[in-house]
C-alpha cells in the first residue's frame, strides 16, 4: 500500500490518464462512503471522466448487507474485468467499513492498486487532470488541392496536432479561402494513418478570398479554437452534406491564366496545319467559354529543329510570335507562323522553347496560373549526349530542369499534344504532357483545357480551406478522399 498526499499523487494519475487503454478505474473510499469514477477516451480522442457509482455507508448496508459483500456486489457490476484496464484505489480512512471495501475490491480485482492520501477531493482532482490530458490522436485541418494528375479536387488532412499535444499548444497553417462567402474549418481526429477519422468540429470562417495564415489552439482534447478569426460560429450540416456541395475543381476565373502555345513548325504542310489547328482551337475555347477576355493572356512560340553537322553550333532561336497577347491577337500571331523543313529527324529546340519561356515568365505576377501546351512531333534535346545517340542541345539546355522550375516558381502545367504516341514510356514527352497527354487525331480540347487548369467544370464554390498540391508535398498530409 503506497501513501500519497494530493501533489505526489497528482503525477501518478495523469500518466494513467495519458496511458490507459479502454477505460481507467478511479474508486475513493473516505469516512462517508465510496464513489466509483470511470475515465475513457471517446472517438475523436477527448478524455472525458464520468461518476458510476456514489453511497454512504449507511445505504450499502441498509438492505442487511454487510459492507464486503456490497461492495463486492458493486465492483462486480460496474468495474470491467479486464486486467489491462488499471484500478486505482484511493483511501482517505481507516476504519471497519474502509478495510470491509479494500478486501472486496482485492478480491474482485487483485491488480488493484491501493493508494493511503489526504486531503484530496478526487472529483475536483480528475477534472482538472482530465481538462489537462494530451491528446490520444492527431488532428488535422481537413482542405483540398488539387491532384497532380488531372487537377480534380480531393480531401486531405493537413496535421495540426499530433498524439501527445497538451492543451495551449498552438499550431500554424497557411491556406487559401476561395469563396467569397467564407470557408469551413473541419477539423479531424486520426486513430492511425490507415483507420478512419472522425470529425471533432466544423465551424465557419467568415474570411474573405486570398490566402489566410491561421493560428489554432488547443484548449483541451475535443476543443479546438482559432482566436484570430471573429465571427466564428459551428456548421450544423451532416458532413455528408458538405462533401456533396463541393466542386469536382476549384473554381478559377477570378486568377489571370497565360496560355503558352509552343508549335513544331518543322514537317509536312498537313502536319503543321493539324498542329495549328489545335492551339487556335484551345484558345477559342479559353475566348469563348473559359475566361474572361481581359484575364486571359496568351503566348504563341514557334519552333524547328536544330543543325547539325556545320563549322559553328546553331544558335537559332524559336520565334516568339507573341507574348502576353489578346486571344485574338494570339490568333493572328498564329497565322503568321510557317511551316519549315527538318534539319535533324529525332529531336527538336524544345529545350529551347523551354529557355526562353523561363526566362519571360520571371516578372509574371505570382498569382497568374500558367499553363504550357506544347503541339509538335519531336521531343526536345538531352542537355548532354546519351545511349539514345540524339545529340545534345548545342546550348546546353537542360529540358527537364527548366521545366522543373517553372513548375516550383509559377507552379506551371504542362500539356503536350503529339502527333503520334510516344514509343517509349521513358520518352519526354510523358513528362511534357504531365497534365494531359493527347494524339493530334484524338483530342478533347475541353479536357485538356479543365486539366490545364485554365476552364472549371460547373458546381458550387469550394467551401472548405485550399492548399496547393506543393504545398501539400511538404507537409506530409494524410489521406486523399473524395
Amino acid at each position: 500500500m503506497s501513501n500519497f498526499a494530493e501533489g505526489g499523487l497528482r503525477g501518478d494519475l495523469a500518466d494513467l490518464i495519458a496511458s490507459f487503454r479502454e477505460r481507467l478505474v478511479i474508486v475513493e473510499i473516505d469516512a462517508a462512503g465510496t464513489r466509483i469514477f470511470e475515465v475513457r477516451v471517446d472517438e475523436v480522442g477527448t478524455t472525458y471522466h464520468t461518476r458510476r457509482a456514489a453511497a454512504k455507508w449507511s445505504t450499502l448496508t441498509a438492505a442487511g448487507d454487510d459492507v464486503h459483500d456490497a461492495v463486492h456486489r458493486i465492483a462486480r457490476d460496474l468495474i470491467s474485468a479486464d486486467e489491462g484496464d488499471p484500478v486505482v484505489v484511493l483511501r482517505s480512512a481507516d476504519g471497519q467499513e474502509q478495510q470491509a471495501a479494500v478486501r472486496a475490491l482485492r478480491q474482485s480485482h487483485p491488480s488493484a492498486q491501493v493508494v493511503e492520501v489526504s486531503g484530496v477531493k478526487v472529483g475536483e482532482l480528475l477534472r482538472e487532470l482530465v481538462a489537462g490530458a494530451p491528446l490520444r490522436q492527431a488532428y488535422d485541418l481537413i482542405v483540398a488541392r488539387e491532384r497532380a494528375d488531372d487537377g480534380r479536387l480531393e480531401l486531405v488532412g493537413r496535421r495540426l496536432f499530433g498524439p501527445g499535444a497538451k492543451p495551449g499548444e498552438d499550431a500554424q497553417v497557411a491556406v487559401t479561402c476561395t469563396a467569397a462567402g467564407g470557408m469551413l474549418l473541419a477539423i479531424s481526429a486520426w486513430a492511425g494513418p490507415l483507420q478512419p477519422s472522425e470529425l471533432v468540429s466544423v465551424d465557419h470562417a467568415p474570411l474573405s478570398p486570398g490566402r489566410h495564415l491561421l493560428r489554432a489552439v488547443l484548449e483541451r482534447p475535443g476543443v479546438v479554437r482559432f482566436p484570430g478569426i471573429p465571427g466564428l460560429r459551428p456548421d450544423t450540416r451532416a458532413w455528408a452534406d458538405v462533401v456533396a456541395t463541393l466542386p469536382p475543381q476549384l473554381q478559377s476565373a477570378s486568377r489571370p491564366a497565360h496560355l503558352v502555345c509552343a508549335i513544331e513548325t518543322s514537317g509536312t504542310a498537313k502536319e503543321f496545319e493539324a498542329r495549328c489547328h489545335w492551339a487556335g482551337y484551345v484558345i477559342d475555347l479559353l475566348a469563348e467559354r473559359g475566361l474572361d477576355l481581359q484575364q486571359l493572356q496568351v503566348s504563341v512560340v514557334g519552333y524547328g529543329t536544330h543543325v547539325f553537322g556545320t563549322r559553328h553550333a546553331d544558335r537559332t532561336r524559336p520565334n516568339l510570335a507573341v507574348w502576353s497577347a489578346s486571344a485574338a491577337q494570339a490568333r493572328a500571331a498564329l497565322e503568321s507562323l510557317q511551316p519549315t523543313t527538318p534539319t535533324y529527324p529525332n529531336a527538336a529546340q524544345l529545350e529551347d522553347v523551354l529557355a526562353e519561356v523561363s526566362t519571360r515568365l520571371l516578372p509574371q505576377p505570382s498569382n497568374t496560373r500558367t499553363a504550357l501546351l506544347t503541339i509538335g512531333a519531336r521531343p526536345p534535346h538531352p542537355p548532354r549526349s546519351g545511349l539514345d545517340r540524339v545529340p545534345p542541345c548545342p546550348a546546353r539546355y537542360d529540358w527537364l530542369a527548366l521545366l522543373r522550375e517553372m513548375e516550383q516558381r509559377h507552379e506551371l502545367r504542362s500539356a503536350v499534344i503529339c502527333d503520334s504516341a510516344p514509343a517509349a514510356p521513358s520518352s519526354p514527352w510523358h513528362r511534357l504532357g504531365s497534365a494531359a497527354l493527347f494524339q493530334v487525331d484524338a483530342v478533347n480540347a475541353e479536357e485538356l483545357a479543365l486539366r490545364l487548369g485554365l476552364m472549371t467544370a460547373p458546381g458550387a464554390a469550394l467551401s472548405l480551406p485550399f492548399v496547393s498540391q506543393s504545398f501539400v508535398s511538404q507537409n506530409e498530409d494524410i489521406g486523399g478522399r473524395h
